[in-house]
Parts: C-alpha cells; structure tokens; sequence
C-alpha cells in the first residue's frame, strides 16, 4: 500500500480551521443516526468542498476513527494537490474502469487512521463509472472497513456526478 504525504502547506491551512471542523464532525457523530459515508459537494467551484472534505476526514481520523477519503472529482481534482507520494499510484477512475484492484487504489496517508483514494487519471466517461457495479461494490466495502467514508464530489451545479454519488452516501 503507498503512503500518501499531505503538503506543509496544507497542513498549516488545517491546523487553523481545526476546531471549527472538530464541531462539525462531533456534532455528525452525534446526530443520532448512522451516517458511515458523506458525500460532500458545493453548487459551484472553489466554494470550499475539498477543504471541508479533507478536514473533516482528518477530524474523524485524530480522534482513532478509521477513516476513508475519496476524491471523486475525477474531471478536475484539487486533491492531487493536497496529498503527494514519490511513488506512482493509481486511483478511483482505476478501480472504477477495472484496471486496478480496489486494494491498489486505497493509499495510507501519513495522518494515522486516515486512507485515500485519489481520484486517478481523468476517465472519458466519468458518470458511467459511477454508476456502475464497481462504484456499488467500493460503498459496500468502504461501509465494512472503515468507521467513516468522506466522499469529495465534483460541483452538484456543473455535473450530475454529486447526484448519483450522494445516492449511494447516507448523507451529502
């Protein structure tokens, strides 16, 4: 399994805004129903998904909760930015097109606790692939490895991808 580095750069963001999303992940685990995998998005770009998505995974993650993040955003991940490796990975466009088993695509961070999944090379199909039985099957194994799956979603304004993801999450 390759390990993935977040950027200093990165980390100094998160460390700021750390309490802010501490509250936000207590009061998820608080809500009093099982909410295992969220699916976060936003109506435009650059409206902040990417960094609530990254943080409220490494808020699960600091408190001993196995933790889970996808970056889903296959068509234009801000992701690749966040998490480096000096090794070559592979992805969820991958996983999803069969050209990659789901453990080679599922990378540890340096965060303990916390796993990623990169989004992988941009796909020419990347709705059908998430509608097909791989990205089913990638739900129901994440559901039974990890306490919590964060799913960071392409704009719910520009794609339909947002829509059929969050249909497989228990909340978005």
């Amino acid at each position: 399994m390759n390990t993935l580095e977040i950027s200093k750069n990165k980390l100094q963001e998160i460390r700021k805004a750390e309490e802010y999303f501490n509250a936000l992940a207590t009061n998820i685990q608080l809500s009093g129903v099982d909410l295992k995998i969220i699916a976060v998005s936003s109506v435009q770009e650059n409206e902040g998904k990417s960094t609530t998505s990254v943080n409220l995974a490494i808020s699960f993650a600091s408190v001993g909760l196995r933790t889970l993040l996808i970056d889903a955003d296959t068509r234009n991940s801000v992701l690749s930015g966040t998490f480096k490796s000096n090794e070559p990975y592979k992805g969820l466009s991958n996983f999803l097109s069969g050209n990659a088993d789901l453990n080679e695509t599922i990378c540890q961070t340096d965060i303990s606790g916390l796993d990623v999944i990169a989004s992988g090379p941009v796909p020419p199909n990347p709705t059908s692939l998430l509608q097909n039985d791989n990205f089913r099957h990638l739900m129901e194994v994440a559901r039974s490895r990890y306490d919590y799956v964060i799913i960071d979603t392409p704009p719910i304004g520009l794609v339909i991808d947002a829509v059929i993801i969050a249909h497989q999450a228990d909340a978005s």
